[in-house]
């Protein structure tokens, strides 16, 4: 076979590793980030009281729409 052939594969062997090493390499030295994280903590609470807020605000919505039908629903 050709030299060009036999050429490709140290390339291939750069990118290779370049592909598995760089993101190995950016979780293993920020593996402690979030333990440290107390604004994702907040903002975790945040989000949840809003999702209760809306929960109420829908069965609030939902309870009113029901004891007042429209009409233009025929009967």
């Amino acid at each position: 076979m050709g030299s060009w052939f036999w050429l490709n594969f140290p390339l291939a062997l750069l990118f290779f590793c370049a592909w598995t090493v760089i993101p190995l390499w950016l979780v293993l030295t920020r593996w402690h980030r979030e333990t440290e994280a107390k604004h994702a903590e907040i903002a975790a609470q945040a989000a949840a009281q809003t999702v209760a807020e809306i929960d109420e605000l829908v069965s609030s919505i939902s309870a009113e729409a029901i004891s007042k039908p429209s009409g233009a629903m025929i009967s």
